[in-house]
């Protein structure tokens, strides 16, 4: 079933998460923590919060995720200063 522009407003609204790219880290981390991205479900399996599609079903498809995403945090710019926790 296609997602709707709506369904994408609510889902960000729920959370408070608007514009990624003005977003302080300590905002992000929230948003993190309180599951907008992603979230374990009751198999403890990796799902997106927003389309319940599984990533990862054990700790391997888990690390070999985390591993992907290393390679594109070489090419992601540090934060403006202002945004950064560090």
């Amino acid at each position: 079933m296609p997602i709707t522009v709506k369904e994408i407003k609510e889902h960000k609204d729920q959370f408070g998460i608007h514009d990624l790219d003005s977003m302080h880290t300590t905002e992000y981390r929230q948003a993190l923590s309180d599951g907008a991205f992603f979230w374990i479900d009751h198999h403890d399996f990796v799902r997106s919060t927003f389309s319940g599609e599984i990533f990862a079903t054990n700790r391997e498809q888990l690390d070999a995720m985390i591993e992907h995403l290393q390679k594109y945090r070489e090419k992601m710019p540090s934060p403006a200063e202002w945004m950064s926790d560090k």
